[in-house]
């Protein structure tokens, strides 16, 4: 049974997202929980209004549900107190769900760049993986064609592929597992390269997974050229820390694919 907490607040992108979780749930039985967060100085009587407001959305949200939901889903939700990129690092530790599913807006959104997002916050802090789903994406339940893994070649990227494959063992799945650089790989990318193949090749012998690397000066555009060839329905990747300098002189490749894609993006932490 797969744990998986949606945060609400009644928006278009997140109400998407519970509506992502819901389908990814008639391939993988799961416990989700929808959570609300409340400011801490409302009155009870707010306070009790949106308890109510929850309640309703949930009931509706059950009132959907088709035969195969309703065996493989159970629903619940709750109310907490706080923000939500303190309160769901918080139940991150405490819990340890497999996922959190967050909604996003659309890309490109300068604003949002620049000032930060809860979804981005969320990623940075948590310590389990993160779905963050754009406000026009859908997931065919049927199938998750084709997974784009993004990878280092590092410890901690053997163990976010063991985690998504985990994640995605219901659906015909191809994983490109794929490497980005600059310049042309040299001898050492192609021999890390061909060391994970060799690896998932013994250890997921049943799964399809191709190796490349993705080249160019811009990051962005040959991401997007890949995503198009090769009709991309899910971005993953592990988060690596970066310490101060890098931070400052390189904006993170987490941060620059959830602002600048419509494709979810699973981030799993080091």
């Amino acid at each position: 049974m797969v744990r998986l907490f949606v945060p609400i607040n009644y928006s278009d992108y997140s109400v998407n997202a519970v509506n992502y979780a819901i389908k990814l749930g008639q391939k993988i039985p799961s416990t989700i929980t929808l959570i609300t967060c409340k400011d801490p100085i409302i009155s009870k009587e707010e306070s009790g209004n949106k308890e109510l407001k929850l309640d309703e959305f949930k009931k509706a949200i059950e009132a959907g549900f088709n035969e195969q939901q309703k065996q493989n889903i159970n629903l619940s939700s709750r109310i907490v107190t706080g923000y939500p990129e303190d309160i769901l690092v918080e139940i991150s530790i405490q819990e340890e769900p497999d996922a959190i599913i967050m909604g996003t807006r659309s890309k490109g959104e300068t604003i949002k760049e620049l000032l930060g997002s809860i979804t981005s916050d969320v990623i940075k802090n948590a310590k389990v993986p993160v779905l963050a789903v754009p406000a026009n994406s859908t997931v065919d339940t049927d199938k998750l064609s084709n997974i784009l893994f993004v990878t280092d070649f590092g410890d901690n990227d053997y163990r976010s592929l063991h985690k998504l494959i985990r994640l995605i063992t219901p659906f015909q799945t191809h994983i490109f597992a794929t490497h980005f650089k600059a310049a042309q790989p040299d001898k050492w990318d192609k021999k890390r390269l061909e060391e994970m193949r060799l690896y998932c090749k013994q250890t997921y012998r049943n799964y399809n997974i191709s190796f490349d690397f993705i080249t160019g000066d811009d990051f962005i555009s040959a991401l997007d050229t890949f995503i198009e060839s090769n009709q991309i329905d899910l971005i993953a990747m592990t988060r690596h820390k970066r310490n101060m300098i890098s931070k400052i002189l390189h904006p993170s490749i987490t941060r620059k694919i959830l602002f600048h894609t419509d494709i979810p993006l699973l981030v799993f932490h080091e």
